[in-house]
């Protein structure tokens, strides 16, 4: 049974593995949260960024969310995971994912490091939020320098 430690896991060993030997370091994680909190408000309070109000959501497809998965776990420089391709990999993990939130539509965080925020919580990053059926869930991806 997929669990969201499992998850977490899974994430953590991608962002190790593709750990560059330079001054800045990958994290990768997801955090749960309840479906009656704004995405937005969620992402302020979690990083501290309560006057950003920039901060918006578009949503995305499933081919592009699994396309910022590949680009974080095999498209960085010095990737030091296995397979290149990584397609079985990613795959596994997208319906692992999938089956745990239940997935109902897929977002993408804009506006995340403007003004006061920049560089904040990265220097390259993707921020994902998952609308769950029971929970909806951040997925997140950077480049902390």
């Amino acid at each position: 049974m997929v669990t969201l430690n499992f998850l977490k896991e899974i994430l953590s060993s991608h962002a190790l593995r593709n750990n560059p030997s330079a001054n800045y370091f990958y994290e990768f994680d997801i955090v749960a949260f309840d479906r009656s909190i704004n995405a937005p408000d969620f992402m302020r309070t979690h990083f501290a960024l309560k006057d950003n109000k920039e901060l918006t959501v578009h949503p995305i497809t499933e081919h592009e969310f699994k396309k910022t998965i590949h680009k974080w776990f095999f498209g960085r420089e010095r990737s030091k995971n296995i397979n290149p391709d990584g397609l079985e990999n990613l795959e596994s993990f997208y319906h692992s994912l999938q089956s745990f939130t239940k997935e109902k539509r897929i977002f993408h965080f804009q506006n995340v490091n403007v003004g006061r925020y920049e560089y904040q919580l990265g220097i390259d990053y993707d921020y994902l939020y998952i609308e769950g059926e029971e929970n909806n869930f951040l997925v997140y991806f950077n480049a902390q320098g």
